[in-house]
């Protein structure tokens, strides 16, 4: 059976190709037409910039959390599922002769929902059923708010806390809200404003903008004790280099972006802290993070700054690349 999908080609470089081979469903394999899903930017921007370094050569189908409608029903599968209903998983059961990956960004996909093999509601290789009173688009965020709902979990936040979430595209969004969320007074940094006034929309407290290296002044003069947690969805060593003083003694660290490379991370030393490595997701809080988004608690929809099809791909990682200051969330739509 043959699947469209977006791969990585070259560099930056990807194809929306119609040729991908996917093999049968199997006695406990549902197929799945996607109906939307979205760039997780921070780790997709990464993987194909780096991927052939990465051991990979051509092929690569990026993409995490889609929504997809069940076309079709293994035998055993039909117990726990039916015909029509939506889902959203971590990965497929993959394409043949693709290397491994998440395969998110992949329609028809099919997903092996064997208990034996998975817990519907464990970590990374979940399936959960979409309400249905949440579009596929908003649903498609569910797993990036379940990414930063694992990071505001972890640390164990308090009402009152003070809380500084650095960055402030889709995972540093879903943060800032988690934490107002549990009542915590949130500050939030960026370089770009457009992000930040859009946190403003979401509720937070106070946003800095720490063009030229002011984080550390802007924040000293909120809050002159720092704050009882800090949050970098960056990935960038410097900037949790730089933010170190701006965690109270005691105070705990939360390390929400994909950090790459090798840092010593001296400046801790001296201190005392807690520090959180919340790298993964699971279902149960992607399917929380949907209840929440279902009652207007979690604010998604004026996040969502760019839509494409799923065949213009090129387009929206060309924006990722070349126009970070004009984006944050970017959804893609496999129904046309």
């Amino acid at each position: 059976m043959l699947a469209r999908a977006i791969v990585a080609v070259d560099t930056k470089k990807v194809e929306f190709r119609g040729d991908i081979e996917i093999g049968a469903v199997g006695d406990w394999d549902v197929r799945v037409e996607l109906e939307a899903s979205a760039i997780s930017v921070g780790t997709e921007s990464y993987v194909l910039a780096n991927f052939k370094n990465l051991g990979w050569t051509s092929n690569y189908i990026p993409g995490y959390a889609p929504v997809g409608r069940i076309v079709e029903l293994g035998e055993k599968a039909s117990s726990s599922f039916r015909l029509g209903e939506r889902i959203s998983y971590f990965s497929s059961r993959g394409a043949v002769n693709v290397p491994p990956s998440c395969g998110g960004h992949l329609s028809p996909a099919i997903i092996d929902v064997d208990p034996a093999k998975r817990d519907l509601l464990g970590p990374d290789q979940y399936v959960v059923k979409v309400p249905e009173t949440l579009s596929s688009e908003r649903a498609a965020f569910g797993g990036i708010s379940a990414v930063s709902c694992m990071g505001v979990s972890m640390p164990k936040p308090e009402v009152g806390d003070k809380v500084l979430v650095i960055g402030q595209g889709m995972i540093g969004q879903f943060a800032a809200q988690h934490f107002k969320l549990r009542g915590c007074e949130v500050c939030v940094a960026d370089l770009h404003d457009k992000r930040l006034q859009l946190s403003k929309q979401s509720g937070a407290d106070h946003v800095v903008n720490s063009t030229g290296g002011k984080l550390v002044e802007s924040v000293k003069a909120i809050w002159p004790n720092g704050a009882d947690i800090v949050c970098d969805t960056t990935g960038s060593f410097r900037v949790v280099e730089e933010s170190v003083p701006l965690c109270r003694r005691r105070g705990k660290y939360v390390f929400l972006g994909w950090c790459k490379g090798d840092c010593a991370l001296t400046r801790f030393h001296g201190h005392i802290y807690e520090a959180y490595f919340p790298w993964t997701l699971e279902g149960k809080r992607v399917a929380a993070a949907w209840r929440l988004m279902d009652i207007g608690a979690l604010k998604v929809d004026h996040l969502i700054t760019h839509r494409f099809k799923a065949s213009d791909a090129q387009k929206a990682y060309d924006l990722i690349y070349t126009a970070p200051q004009e984006y944050v969330g970017i959804a893609l739509d496999w129904t046309k």
